[in-house]
């Protein structure tokens, strides 16, 4: 008989699973809960993927159905994509710069992580029945990392001020829930 608690992580697990096939049904709350999710849940990862790459200065990761190459030159950090059976790589998807110190570098590359990895589970989904495998491929404008999503373009002030307004969503809860 299983407990509470293994009943609960199954479904926040299946809960997982189900965005990791949703791709572009993902809605715009969800696909925001999802990159909060993962920047929360992955924080350990993310800091040893951003040591690695800012020592190696290019790193691979997978994610759903798809493959994400970083590169990191100057002070910029890069990503590219590709469907995990294609041999091509999308042109550069986004680019962030980095900071000075590396304390701030490794934040903002875990931010710039969170945020590749719902690129990627948005444009290549796991396989489902619902998900057209062959739909453009699709980016927010802004990055939930930067202030400008929160005011969609405008003021960083009017930004912050409206991210401070905002609450776990629904979704988040669901995603977090332990």
């Amino acid at each position: 008989m299983a407990s509470l608690a293994e009943l609960v992580q199954n479904r926040v697990v299946n809960f997982y699973d189900e965005c990791l096939t949703l791709g572009e049904n993902l809605g715009e709350e969800e696909r925001l809960a999802l990159y909060r999710y993962l920047y929360s849940s992955k924080k350990r990862e993310y800091k040893t993927q951003a040591r690695a790459l800012l020592s190696q200065k290019r790193f691979c990761n997978f994610i759903a159905n798809g493959e994400v190459e970083y590169k990191v030159s100057s002070n910029c950090v890069e990503f590219r994509t590709r469907r995990l059976d294609s041999l091509e790589f999308t042109p550069v998807v986004r680019e962030m710069k980095l900071g000075l110190t590396r304390p701030i570098r490794i934040r903002r590359l875990k931010r710039f992580f969170a945020q590749s990895a719902v690129d990627v589970i948005r444009n290549f989904p796991l396989a489902s029945a619902d998900v057209d495998p062959d739909v453009g491929f699709g980016i927010n404008t802004f990055p939930y990392y930067s202030l400008r999503h929160f005011s969609n373009g405008g003021s960083k002030m009017l930004g912050l001020l409206r991210k401070i307004r905002t609450y776990d969503s629904e979704v988040l809860v669901k995603l977090r829930t332990l």
